[in-house]
């Protein structure tokens, strides 16, 4: 087996992989690396570390900016200044409450998954990359989205800063989603690549 590498078997550190990519010195022998094995690029850590402080700070941030400005009156305010026409039988307030507790619902939702992704990509779970891809790739949308928010600030509960702060965060969610898909096409996942690349 020590023909697989151009080192002889018996110069070869513990550790080091095969040319071909499929085998490890232990010191000892060549072992068999599992099918599924990657190894980490100087990409890796950073984008998980990236990822996972991204996902957490987002995660305090919505909750604070919603505890803060998303309540009855502020919702009273946006939805006058929308015209919304009320369904019959309703009245404003009804359908701020409403509002209220489904945009906390939501905050509630995205924060647990927010949670979870954040956890994973500090841990480099391999299947959490996909999901964290698909996260920032959502939120990278509403970098496009929010723009109209931003021009009509009177029909948000949220004021111009927290918009703001919500833009920031779309940018910089998509500017990950860029930096994540490009490390997946180039090595893979995590950005870390198959042995012998």
């Amino acid at each position: 087996m020590a023909a697989m590498d151009p080192v002889p078997a018996s110069q070869a550190p513990a550790g080091q992989i095969s040319a071909d990519g499929q085998f490890r010195w232990d010191g000892q022998q060549w072992v068999p690396l599992e099918r599924s094995y990657r190894e980490p690029t100087p990409w890796t850590r950073p984008m998980q570390l990236a990822s996972a402080a991204l996902f957490g700070i987002s995660v305090i941030s919505s909750i604070i900016t919603t505890l803060i400005f998303v309540n009855h009156d502020t919702m009273v305010k946006a939805l006058r200044a929308q015209q919304v026409s009320l369904p019959s039988g309703t009245s404003i307030d009804d359908l701020a409450n409403i509002s209220v507790a489904f945009t906390y619902g939501i905050v509630v939702f995205f924060a647990v998954l927010e949670i979870v992704a954040a956890i994973g990509s500090y841990l480099g779970w391999r299947w959490m990359f996909w999901a964290a891809l698909v996260l920032f790739g959502l939120s990278g949308i509403s970098a496009f989205t929010n723009l109209a928010a931003l021009g009509s600030p009177d029909r948000s509960a949220v004021p111009i800063g927290g918009l703001i702060a919500s833009e920031l965060f779309s940018l910089l969610s998509l500017a990950m989603f860029i930096w994540m898909l490009i490390g997946a096409i180039k090595y893979g996942p995590w950005a870390m690549k198959r042995p012998g690349r």
